[in-house]
């Protein structure tokens, strides 16, 4: 049984935040192939789930929104548009071109989806990297198999890399 939830522990991480699945694998004292086993199926698996849930999301809740506001109570009503209301204000006197937004305009048309295929294992999560890939890339049929690709070859390198420095 505590094999078991090992296994699961490690498959939960490495489908949320992948690169600390390795370290916390050895921790467990799970082996070289147990964990690059269940780290890379729980990094694929999390991010089909996350990748195809948020389409779902996106798409149904277009759908259900007027059904949702229709049986809203009127005082989330009222609260939501005052909500809007400051927001369109704010948006309308706020800075349009910060160099905030500028660099990140200029590195998503730089690197687009190779640096959030590349990035997101690592530095981002893998619900992050599915979120923004579904909304930015879902047309792109690449993007899949790259995403499941670079999941691969991160476990690899990280499995290398802790395995060089964790006693195991």
């Amino acid at each position: 049984m505590e094999y078991i939830l090992k296994i699961v522990t490690v498959f939960l991480i490495a489908s949320v935040k992948y690169f600390w699945a390795t370290p916390y694998s050895f921790g467990m004292k799970l082996n070289e192939w147990e964990t690059i086993f269940f780290m890379e199926a729980g990094g694929i698996m999390g991010f089909l789930f996350y990748y195809y849930f948020f389409g779902f999301l996106f798409k149904e809740l277009k759908l259900l929104w007027p059904v949702v506001y229709k049986f809203t109570p009127v005082l989330f009503k009222v609260r939501f548009e005052m909500w809007l209301v400051r927001l369109r204000l704010k948006r309308t006197t706020a800075r349009k071109f910060t160099k905030r937004n500028k660099m990140i305009v200029r590195l998503r048309r730089r690197y687009g989806m190779w640096g959030l295929v590349i990035l997101s294992p690592v530095i981002l999560s893998i619900p992050v990297g599915a979120f923004l890939g579904n909304k930015y890339f879902r047309h792109n049929h690449h993007y899949i198999p790259y995403m499941i690709l670079s999941i691969s070859i991160w476990g690899i390198i990280s499995l290398i890399f802790f395995s060089s420095f964790m006693n195991h």
